[in-house]
């Protein structure tokens, strides 16, 4: 065989050893290719992991905080809620005992009963939000402020009786000349009895100075004052006024002190929610 022909054959032979060496070559490239995308799929799918998760932890933290936000606003808005109205009810009761002198009609008294009333209810409405709502330190004053605003408002109300019953009498003494300011003025004489009776005379039911009262009492014309308002007077007057009493006196510190509990308490736990 001459150069020519060896030399092709060689070409031949190369060409024949260099198309598996270059396919060879490729699936090494190809395999190197794809464990790079892999690796690079893999850190993409980690990063994304990575990214939802605090993605979530960050919806998660923003949801508890606009939870605890709302709820600090419920609590708040039920403890102001509640102060309001035990001092409506205060306010009211003390109006009541006061004005109702000035004003015997009877559309007044009922009104200023049925506003009590509405304002008691109300208070124990809001008592009861604030039961649900707590925490027990804040609904254990709570319960004491509503006792003792309910104990005031009873006084308060014998008060308003007793004011008017008093109002009535005193108009009657005014007329001496007809029979009625007699016997308004023999009453006002058996009261001012009753007011310098020893206790142990009270005790009894039939008293020299309650039956003088009752005599009197009975003189007047009937509906003059009714028996509510007189028993008003004979209380107020062998005693004290339902306002200077003692139980009277105490819930009204109890009011207060459980007032002071109740605050204390609520700003406690709207600062402590703060600052979580």
């Amino acid at each position: 065989m001459d150069l020519e022909g060896i030399g092709a054959l060689t070409a031949a032979v190369v060409a024949i050893i260099g198309i598996p060496a270059s396919i060879l070559i490729g699936r090494w490239q190809m395999k190197a290719a794809l464990r790079a995308a892999e690796a690079t799929s893999e850190a993409g799918l980690a990063q994304a992991e990575s990214a939802y998760h605090a993605a979530l932890d960050a919806v998660r933290a923003q949801a508890n905080a606009a939870h605890q936000q709302w709820r600090r606003g419920i609590q708040r808005e039920a403890y102001a809620s509640f102060l309001l109205a035990a001092h409506r009810l205060q306010e009211l009761g003390y109006r009541f005992a006061t004005e109702n002198e000035q004003d015997l009609s009877v559309e007044n008294i009922r009104a200023g009963k049925a506003a009590m009333e509405d304002a008691l209810a109300a208070l124990k409405a809001a008592q009861t939000i604030i039961e649900l709502e707590g925490p027990d330190d804040v609904a254990a004053p709570a319960a004491g402020m509503t006792n003792a605003a309910q104990m005031t408002s009873y006084y308060l109300g014998k008060q308003a009786t007793y004011e008017r019953a008093w109002g009535k009498l005193a108009r009657l003494m005014d007329d001496h000349a007809t029979d009625a300011g007699a016997a308004a003025a023999r009453l006002m004489d058996g009261l001012v009895g009753l007011r310098s009776t020893s206790p142990s005379e009270l005790d009894e039911l039939s008293g020299p100075a309650e039956r003088s009262c009752r005599d009197a009492w009975g003189a007047l014309s009937p509906g003059t004052l009714d028996e509510d308002e007189f028993i008003a007077l004979l209380e107020g007057w062998s005693s004290r006024p339902p306002t200077s009493s003692s139980p009277y006196l105490d819930a009204v510190n109890q009011f207060s002190e459980a007032e002071a509990r109740f605050v204390r308490a609520a700003k406690i736990e709207l600062h402590s929610q703060t600052a979580l």
